[in-house]
């Protein structure tokens, strides 16, 4: 079963989500932070991580940068309620998915990401 990884501080978010890929059949992790969410990586390598970019402490950004820099070649979909602000962002190339996001959207980010 393949494990995502969602990282965001917004607890209602996190839940609905985990909510939803666990039912779709993944096994998922969470975590309200990136530090706790690079725990999670560095103890339970996941298949995909679905990281806000807003975060307090370590940004979606500034994770993906860490991921790059220790060489975690795992797939990573950043999400924003504020796409305005964060359109500068898009150059990572990374998928990028703003709030509210489109669960059909979401679905072909995943099945490109592990499959």
């Amino acid at each position: 079963m393949k494990k995502i990884l969602i990282i965001d501080d917004d607890v209602s978010f996190l839940e609905t989500l985990s909510s939803y890929l666990n039912e779709a059949g993944f096994t998922v992790l969470s975590a309200k932070n990136a530090i706790s969410g690079l725990d999670i990586i560095r103890n339970i390598v996941p298949d995909l991580v679905i990281s806000d970019i807003r975060m307090p402490g370590l940004s979606g950004i500034e994770l993906a940068y860490v991921l790059k820099g220790f060489k975690y070649d795992i797939p990573l979909i950043l999400i924003s309620a504020h796409c305005e602000d964060d359109n500068n962002n898009k150059f990572l190339s990374y998928d990028f998915l703003e709030k509210p996001i489109d669960i059909h959207k979401l679905n072909q980010y995943i099945n490109k990401a592990i499959n």
